[in-house]
Parts: structure tokens; sequence; C-alpha cells
């Protein structure tokens, strides 16, 4: 996209360090000027400039290229000049004047791809300050995979001093991509030198899975030497490209290790990864596991993504004998993640479940998620709701995140509660949170209600 800035501003950036480069396209452009003498078409020649022309005007006449397309099926059939860093930037500043859209932004990629041919650092500045002002990842994304295929420390440490560190992760991500991609011991040893933050962590994230995927037991010995959040995300990518050809080896590998978090991050990773490959082999292993904390954590990884892919899948493996240890928990979740994006499916199926504290969590957690999304529905269901525990599972929930943003109308659900129990721990919630913004209007609620004990009363006004 154009820069919301002047275009000139944010070319003397770039320029200066295109320019720093120095004879290479000074050269090339007095090569240009001799050649117009001579009368030879060249780059810069009036045949070129008349195409540039072309190119903004096909721009500029927006989607309806109708009028246009005489010129461009003429300009297609003559080979298209190579443009010098000169025009380049005089096209880059002609952009200013173009309308935004896909087409002046594919100029602007063009225009930058030529610039990463002649001198990828100074694109690599021109795109980042772009970027920063607003313009596309995508062109930041191009020049620095140019950058780093022709220097890449030299375009990991202009990345590393960026001072917008959404540009600064934008670059190093794609830079350590590219420098993996061909050699992953430079790639993974220069991690360390990076900014301590989010700045190693994309690095590392990067270079895992394809290091892994050229060499696993190196992969696996550098992670070994990583620490923290920074080996966490190294991890990712190793065991993520190892999954794919022997998912029970990297499980083995991963339960051998002696740190407690690497451990359980690997085992979080590895189930999230296997079950979207091959669900039946990723549960029969977790059940294989010995550590009942582990296999736990394991098991709800796995259903946490299998849930994500397949809500109604995983509801069916919830009534399956094997899952009897996890089922209650685990449909809780299910039912929070699936009335994300369908909650009446949601409903209707934790409304079915046989199992009463089963049936009691799910509907609860589709009430919490739906009551985020759309309220009003939330309560029609609610209130057809014939189960006594389910209905004050769901209205618990429901009065809880209402609270959030309508604490009368919240406390007035909560009071509606069956159980005398689980109507004073709603009631209680929404009232804390209500004195919050408004004091006198919650305790004034609860002075005047008619259903809470005086024992309650007394607590909550304290």
């Amino acid at each position: 996209m154009k820069s919301p800035l002047p275009l000139t501003a944010v070319l003397i950036v770039g320029g200066l360090l295109g320019y720093a480069a120095g004879g290479l396209f000074r050269a090339e452009d007095n090569t240009t000027a001799a050649a117009a003498e001579s009368g030879d078409a060249a780059p810069g020649s009036q045949g070129e400039r008349a195409e540039l022309s072309l190119s903004l005007a096909e721009i500029r006449a927006g989607d309806d290229l109708a009028e246009a397309a005489p010129a461009v099926a003429q300009a297609t059939s003559r080979p298209k000049p190579v443009l010098t860093l000169a025009q380049v930037m005089d096209n880059l500043r002609a952009l200013d004047d173009a309308p935004p859209g896909e087409a002046t932004d594919r100029r602007e990629r063009d225009l930058v791809g030529r610039w990463t041919e002649l001198d990828p650092a100074g694109a690599a500045a021109y795109a980042a300050e772009a970027f920063k002002n607003g313009g596309s990842e995508r062109l930041l994304r191009q020049a620095a995979e140019a950058y780093a295929k022709q220097d890449p420390a030299g375009a990991s440490a202009w990345a590393a001093s960026l001072d917008s560190p959404m540009a600064r992760d934008a670059a190093l991500r794609e830079i350590y991509r590219t420098w993996s991609g061909s050699d992953p011991v430079g790639a993974a040893s220069s991690v360390g030198n990076l900014p301590a933050g989010s700045a190693r962590t994309v690095a590392a994230t990067a270079v895992g899975a394809r290091f892994a995927g050229q060499n696993l037991a190196g992969a696996l010995q550098w992670v070994g030497q990583l620490e923290g959040t920074v080996q966490g995300a190294a991890m990712r990518g190793v065991v993520s490209k190892w999954a794919e050809a022997d998912p029970g080896a990297a499980a083995a590998w991963v339960m051998q290790q002696a740190s407690p978090g690497l451990r359980n991050e690997g085992l979080r990773l590895l189930a999230q990864d296997w079950v979207q490959r091959d669900p039946a082999a990723t549960f029969a292993y977790g059940q294989s596991i010995g550590t009942p904390q582990l296999r736990e954590r394991f098991i709800e990884s796995a259903f946490q993504r299998y849930a994500q892919n397949d809500p109604q899948a995983a509801a069916a493996l919830l009534s399956r004998p094997e899952a009897a240890p996890y089922a209650t928990r685990a449909a809780s979740q299910l039912g929070s993640q699936w009335a994300g994006f369908d909650p009446a499916a949601a409903a209707s199926w934790a409304t079915s479940i046989a199992d009463s504290g089963m049936r009691v969590r799910a509907v609860g957690s589709v009430a919490r998620t739906w009551a985020s999304s759309s309220p009003t529905q939330a309560a029609a269901w609610i209130g057809n709701l014939t189960d006594p525990g389910a209905r004050n599972a769901a209205t618990e929930a429901y009065s809880s995140t209402l609270a959030r943003t309508d604490p009368s109308t919240a406390a007035q659900w909560a009071t509606t509660i069956s159980d005398a129990g689980v109507r004073d721990r709603a009631v209680a919630n929404v009232v804390r949170r209500w004195r919050r913004s408004d004091a006198p209007a919650a305790n004034a609620f609860v002075q005047t209600s008619p259903v809470l004990p005086p024992e309650l009363k007394q607590r909550l006004l304290r």
C-alpha cells in the first residue's frame, strides 16, 4: 500500500543507503546516459519512460482498464526494460499521486523488487520505514528475504536495530526463515546475538523446523543449549517437523527431557500437532503415558486442538469409555470452543449429555461463551432449559459474563437461580464487580433485594 507519509520522506532512508553503496549505480546511470546519446534504446530511454508512464496510467485507470487494454497489449508484446536505481525512486515517488488499491500495491512491490536486485539494504530500509508508517508487511517481507539471500548476517543486524518492534520481528522472521533454509547452523548460532525478548523468540521459531528438516541431531543439540522461552520457541519448530516423520520418536525424546518446563511444553506441542495428522494414534499414545499428570496434560492438549478442528468428532470421543477420566473437564473445554463458532449446535450437544456432571459443566461453558457474542440469544436459550442443574449452571455463567457490561441485569439473572448456594455465589460475584464501577447502585440492589439472606447482605455491604 502507499505510505501514509509523503513518499519522498520515506525514500530518504533507503535512498541514502542505496547511493552510499557507491559506484555500481552511478556507473549504471552513466552507461544509460551514454547509450541515450548514441541513440541506442537503453534503460532510461524514451521507450522505457513510455513503459513507465503506461504502468502509472494503468494504475490510475483503477478497476476499469478497458481503455488501457490496447496500450497494455502493445506493452506486453515487447521486453520490459530494466530500471536503474534512480528510475526506481522516481517511480516510487510518482506513486504518491496514484489511487490506493491492489494495482498501486502491486506496482510498489515490483519497484521494490527491482530495488532489492540493485541494493537490498536500501530496499529493506525503505520497506521497513513504509511498514512502520502503515505500509504493507508483505513489502517488508519481500525486501527482508532479498537482503537475507545476499547477506544474512548483515540483514539480521539491520533488522535487530529497527526501532519498531513490530517491523523488527516481521523482518527477522523472514530473514531467519530464509537464512535457515541455506545455512541452518549459521542461522541458529546467530540467534543469541539478537536482543533478548521477542526478537530471539521469533528467530528461534523460524529456524527450528528448517534446522530439524536438514539436520535433526544438530537441531536437537541446539535446542538443548537454549534456555527459557527461546528454548520453547526453537523446540516448537523442531518437534513439529520431527512429528511429521516419526511422532513416536519425537514423543520419546520429549519424555526424556530433565527440564519439567521443556518436557511439558514439548508434550503440549507434540499433542496438538500429532492430533491433526492422526487423532487415533495420538490418543492411543496419550493413554500409554505412565505418569498420570503427564498423561492428562498430553490428552487435554490433544483434545483442545481436536475440538477446534472437529467438535462433533470430539463430542463423540468423550462418550467413549477410555475418555471417562477426562470427560467432565474436557466437556467444559469443548462447550466453550464449539460455542465460539456455532453456539446453537454446542447448546444442543451440551443439553443432550446423559451424565449430569458433564452436562452441567458443558452447559455452563456454552452459556459463558454465548453470552459474550449474543447475550439476547443466550438468554432465550437459558430461559427454555428445563433441567434445574443445567439451568442454574447456565444462569451463573451468563450472569458472570454479563456483569462486565450490564451488572444490573446480571444481578437480576443471578437472583433467579434456584439453588441457594449457587445463587449466593453468583450474586456475590456480580455485586463485587458492580461495586467497582457504581458502588451506590450495587449497594442499593443488595439492600432492596427480597431474595438475598440477611447474612449475605451484611457480607456484601462491608
